[in-house]
């Protein structure tokens, strides 16, 4: 059987040239990503979808979990069943889901309006919410979405590997001074390396744990940190 044996990031990457041929003419990017939230691959195949992948997702704490390939949905409107394909579906703590879809624009276009019904009717047969990402969503975030990007690598670079005693001592170093900066985090749990700090201070972030004040600095040692609640 030709998929035994395959991993899922293995198969992810053997479906990057079927990705690319079905662009046709369009010279959007195509980015391959590694989620810490989801601790999965996922191909994503514009730099919108980038955006709002890193800013409206995986850093967005409120967000439990989502899905960036989910199945076509089939809505029954009073015409008839219409499959339609979804950006993304999110599970949020609270256990309620959205459901994404990432345009182009600022505006829902003519051609758009069928789509988008039919996506309306099947989300709210599912009992999801609906809700539509545009340019005036993901262009103030752009910047942010880097930096959070850059910070996401030094999670990416401990894939796979658990850490218990600099998880430990890191979470309890978070406990004890509520707050502070990157810097001082490294210079105390100098027994680690500092790129597995970063690392899991990051899948921390992300996980809900701590916030990061990327706002107004890319991640690194002048970076400013909290936990949250206080």
């Amino acid at each position: 059987m030709a998929g035994v044996g395959r991993s899922p990031r293995s198969s992810l990457r053997r479906s990057i040239p079927d990705a690319y041929r079905a662009r046709g003419h369009r010279v959007s990017n195509l980015w391959l990503v590694y989620s810490p939230k989801t601790d999965r691959d996922w191909l994503l195949p514009s730099d919108r979808q980038l955006v709002h992948w890193l800013v409206f997702l995986e850093s967005n704490r409120e967000v439990l979990s989502f899905d960036l390939a989910p199945e076509p949905v089939i809505s029954h409107d009073a015409k008839e069943p219409r499959a339609t394909e979804l950006d993304a579906i999110a599970i949020y703590r609270d256990r309620h889901v959205e459901w994404h879809e990432v345009k182009a624009g600022t505006t829902l276009q003519e051609t758009d309006r069928s789509q988008f019904q039919a996506q309306v009717t099947a989300a709210r047969e599912a009992g999801a919410a609906y809700r539509i990402i545009n340019d005036e969503d993901l262009g103030p975030n752009a910047r942010l979405a880097m930096r959070w990007l850059k910070a996401i690598g030094f999670a990416a670079a401990i894939r796979g590997q658990e850490h218990a005693p600099c998880r430990s001592a890191l979470v309890a170093y978070l406990n004890n001074k509520k707050n502070g900066y990157v810097r001082l985090i490294v210079s105390e749990l100098q027994a680690f390396d500092s790129s597995v700090v970063l690392g899991m201070l990051v899948r921390l972030s992300i996980s809900g744990i701590v916030y990061l004040n990327l706002e107004d600095r890319s991640f690194g040692l002048g970076t400013n940190w909290r936990l949250y609640g206080e």
